[in-house]
């Protein structure tokens, strides 16, 4: 049996909207469902328990704590009184989908080494369109942690593939109740946040691989609970000291799919990011093809197929532009700067919304770009900084931080200059 457990602080509709796709797609006789409160003060104590057992019957246990225990300690105290062989920890802002337990079941009991599993999350629709919330996780730049892969279109070839992870995330986790209770649960000492990459940071250093089962999908809202992201810095302190060890492993992904992991010549003082690019025959092999096509279709296709295609990117939006597609224009430059918010992609876009006057998203787009302010000096030091963390683990981007080392004064006169002073 699965225990299936739903830490809970407001939210009901949230909550009975979880509760309902559950009941809808999971055989009630391989369930049982756990909601465990932390003091909700709106509808929840007052509906939860009858809604709960209309849907499952005697499999339904609501929990109400009278102080709030957070994400880790309802957990925790939702493990201690399950009964199943296994758990499935659920954000309540979820909508599960068909047939979303029976591959994450047959993984996890056919392949030992495994410590903790979780599906595919995507977005909610927008524009008739699902986005990837989570595929798994990486850790990036400065060991800090991001979603592999997160906002390209669903579905994707590139979601196929099975990884294996030192992280994935706590919102959807399925895990063996022993082996969960072997490792003491979450730390409680983490405020909503960051306990999901301790607790598997444990589960990989005892040896165990964690990985995304991409045939089981759900739906995620996420960031809905009051609070969410109010702890993350002294959060994310108090992973670093427990988590010495963690492996920056983000470009090895980037490479294995065929990709260049490249190092983002902007925010490198704010937050140095690798961006996913084609190798440079890639790209030159898409430019030729590009010139055979017929169709603005055709050409939204091959963008579709590669996302990380920035250059294929906004030639589709301007030419849906040039033909008085307007919308679909918008959404373009948008997933662009979606999977690469940097002001040489930014800038295009914030062209576009001058042209047609759209004011409000124009403020918005002109503060994300001024973000990247900085100065030569700051910009250097960032670099020396972070030449000395990668010069022992990747030689690759050790070279290409040495260039922009030697090329600093130059980016201040070329790019800085043609892309960032001319709109700040």
């Amino acid at each position: 049996m699965i225990s299936i457990i739903i830490p809970v602080y407001n939210n009901w509709p949230l909550t009975a909207q979880c509760l309902e796709s559950i009941a809808v797609t999971t055989p009630k006789d391989a369930i049982e469902v756990l909601v465990i409160d932390n003091a909700s003060s709106d509808q929840t104590q007052a509906n939860c328990n009858d809604f709960g057992e209309r849907l499952f019957q005697e499999r339904f246990k609501y929990i109400r704590l009278e102080q709030n225990k957070n994400y880790a300690g309802a957990n925790n105290i939702g493990a201690l009184e399950a009964k199943g062989d296994y758990l499935f920890l659920l954000n309540n802002d979820t909508i599960l989908l068909a047939d979303w337990l029976k591959p994450l079941l047959t993984a996890i009991t056919t392949d030992k080494s495994l410590g903790a599993i979780g599906p595919l999350l995507l977005s909610p629709k927008q524009n008739d369109i699902f986005h990837i919330q989570h595929a798994g996780v990486a850790v990036s730049l400065n060991k800090q942690v991001s979603q592999l892969y997160e906002g390209i279109e669903y579905p994707h070839k590139l979601l196929r593939k099975k990884r294996f992870f030192q992280i994935i995330t706590g919102a959807a986790f399925l895990i063996k109740n022993s082996v969960f209770r072997e490792f003491g649960g979450f730390n409680e000492k983490f405020i909503n946040g960051f306990e999901d990459v301790e607790f598997c940071y444990r589960l990989s250093q005892a040896n165990y691989r964690q990985t995304v089962i991409p045939e089981s999908v759900i739906i995620h809202y996420g960031r809905q609970s009051d609070g969410r992201g109010v702890h993350d810095e002294e959060n994310s302190q108090l992973c670093a000291h427990l988590c010495p060890k963690l492996l920056f492993d983000e470009a090895n992904f980037f490479r294995a799919d065929g990709y260049c992991a490249t190092l983002s010549p902007w925010g490198l003082t704010q937050e140095p990011t690798l961006e996913p690019t084609l190798p440079v025959k890639k790209e030159l092999a898409l430019l030729t093809h590009v010139k055979t096509l017929r169709t603005i279709e055709q050409l939204q296709q091959i963008v579709r197929e590669e996302p990380y295609w920035s250059t294929g990117a906004l030639m589709l939006a301007n030419q849906l532009e040039a033909s008085g597609k307007l919308n679909a224009a918008f959404e373009t430059f948008a997933q662009l700067c979606r999977l690469r918010s940097t002001p040489d992609t930014l800038l295009p876009f914030y062209h576009f919304l001058q042209r047609h006057d759209q004011k409000e998203e124009l403020s918005t787009l002109l503060e994300a770009m001024q973000s990247f302010e900085t100065d030569e000096h700051s910009r250097l030091n960032a670099l020396y900084d972070l030449r000395e963390q990668l010069q022992p683990v990747d030689a690759d981007l050790t070279s290409q931080i040495d260039t922009m080392i030697s090329t600093n004064s130059d980016f201040f006169r070329t790019e800085y200059k043609k892309i960032l002073t001319i709109t700040v």
